[in-house]
């Protein structure tokens, strides 16, 4: 039998096994960052805004010269500069972000105006003045992101923002995807009485899509030791972090732990105290990490966010820590089995409360549509009550659309990302 350790433990052998290898840097343009990891905090080019501009479509006055009425010298749209000069009783009349007049002390609202012909009478005067001041936000040489930053859209943004058009990220962590099982095939047409698809290859290649990561193969493994220890040595040629699905446990032909050994590999662990996801797997050489998954997707779904996540972080300089928060369940659960720290499929409310999945355990994929990630019920405990707060473990991606069947029963759907 394998013997199970705590998942802390089980991150700690990670950290300890590829914590101290870096993936060499790399320059690429900024609009090419999404997903990577910044190795070099970085500063600002410019200021921002670059000069004073309008807040809002409106007249520029001199300081302190507020009257009832003003002569319009000209109309300066964004993108342009004024080419008049403001004089006691003129205006110029500025587009929302377009330069103001050097001496303007406000801006007023075309709604708080008359305008005919060159004369704009003043309805109101306000007391903002409705300029954005250069360098209120960002002054050059503000250091604006640090290291070790993943990049989003928000954080592309603000780095074009500033001037800055190319940035140095790790590289992408190169991953191979090992599906092991004599029964899966890839297409229907391949289907015969006890085969099944390969979903946990495409699962983990969308999911390595998603995280940024580059899959170098993809390969469906007989159930032979041989095979399985030759493609591992392919797969490590080829990669930073192999992933083998299936083959784990303790079945007559599950061979995974003994090629790991065919290929030079000696696991960490072979077993972690949680459910799902017990046989889980993970091996170490050279700074490359292979992890052997669970066959069943829900496992391997889980195990991804749990373990392989980690790796790829310390890789490539990231923290290692997932994003996780403590918030109120919805309805009581109770289970039959506390022996284990188990995962629970889950999604949230608008009201901001945990809703446990329908499931019919960690073969059954369909229950993770809709979901938005898993809480938290740790060993020893059988029941949890609604309202007590539980950990929850984020898994799904901003950009996902929630499905969990109502929308096949003519219901409604659910709000998007799985929040009612």
């Amino acid at each position: 039998m394998h013997q199970t350790i705590p998942l802390s433990e089980a991150l700690l052998m990670i950290d300890h096994a590829v914590g101290a290898t870096r993936l060499p840097a790399q320059t690429v343009p900024v609009r090419d960052s999404l997903g990577r990891t910044l190795v070099v905090d970085q500063a600002s080019r410019l200021d921002l805004p670059p000069f004073n501009k309008s807040a809002m479509d409106g007249y520029a006055v001199l300081a302190g010269d507020e009257r009832g009425s003003y002569r319009l010298l000209e109309t300066v749209p964004a993108g342009c500069v004024p080419s008049c000069k403001l004089e006691p009783g003129t205006t110029i009349k500025v587009m929302t972000g377009a330069p103001v007049p050097d001496g303007a002390g406000k801006v007023i609202m075309v709604e708080d105006t008359s305008a005919n012909g060159d004369t704009v009478q003043v309805l109101r005067h306000g007391s903002a003045s409705n300029i954005c001041v250069q360098g209120e936000d960002v002054r050059t040489g503000d250091v604006i992101m640090r290291a070790p930053a993943v990049l989003g859209p928000v954080e592309i943004g603000n780095l074009i923002a500033c001037g800055i058009c190319e940035v140095e990220v790790a590289a992408r962590p190169r991953v191979c995807i090992l599906a092991t099982g004599a029964e899966i095939v890839d297409s229907p047409d391949q289907l015969r009485p006890g085969r099944i698809m390969n979903s946990n290859g495409p699962m983990l290649a969308a999911l390595c899509q998603a995280y940024s990561l580059d899959v170098a193969g993809e390969w469906i493994v007989p159930d032979e030791r041989a095979a399985t220890a030759a493609a591992i040595r392919d797969a490590l040629d080829a990669s930073d972090i192999v992933l083998l699905t299936g083959g784990v446990s303790v079945g007559d032909f599950d061979y995974v732990c003994q090629a790991l050994a065919d290929a030079g590999l000696r696991p960490h662990f072979s077993g972690v105290a949680v459910k799902p996801g017990k046989p889980a797997t993970f091996a170490a050489g050279d700074g490359k990490a292979v992890f052997g998954l669970p066959g069943n997707p829900v496992s391997v779904y889980l195990m991804f966010h749990l373990l392989v996540l980690r790796a790829v972080r310390l890789l490539t300089g990231g923290e290692p820590e997932s994003r996780s928060f403590e918030m109120p369940l919805a309805a009581d659960y109770q289970r039959r089995r506390a022996e284990r720290t188990e995962y629970i499929p889950c999604r949230l409310s608008q009201k901001g409360k945990v809703i446990p999945a329908k499931s019919h355990g960690s073969a059954d994929l369909r229950a993770l549509l809709g979901c938005d990630g898993f809480f938290v019920v740790p060993q020893g405990i059988a029941s949890v009550c609604a309202g007590d707060v539980v950990k929850l473990i984020l898994t799904r991606p901003l950009w996902a659309n929630s499905f969990d069947g109502r929308q096949a029963s003519g219901q409604n759907p659910p709000a998007p990302g799985g929040v009612q």
